[in-house]
């Protein structure tokens, strides 16, 4: 198999992947993020807005880096397990489906 084709095929599981990971609600909790939070619910000047706006921007950083790196993760466990089951199923199919002895 051609390596652009390998690495066509490749990215199309991890974007799909990324985005399944992505999608699962993920709680961050931080104590900056808290402290801006209650300082915006307490007074609402712009200022406080335009932090509360900085802090969860960074939560957002937080989640698609957690979410990149769980979808490498599960891109590369599900990958060599099917490296590894892959020709067993293959030896057993060209042997009459019995494992050989």
């Amino acid at each position: 198999m051609p390596v652009w084709k390998f690495l066509l095929r490749f990215l199309a599981i991890y974007a799909t992947t990324f985005v399944l990971v992505y999608l699962i609600p993920e709680q961050i909790h931080r104590r900056d993020f808290d402290r801006v939070f209650f300082t915006w619910w307490k007074n609402r000047p712009p200022e406080n807005e335009a932090a509360l706006r900085v802090e969860q921007r960074k939560n957002e950083i937080i989640h698609l880096r957690d979410s990149a790196l769980i979808a490498a993760f599960v891109v590369v466990i599900v990958g060599g397990i099917y490296k590894v089951v892959r020709p067993i199923r293959r030896a057993q199919w060209t042997n009459g489906g019995l494992l050989p002895s």
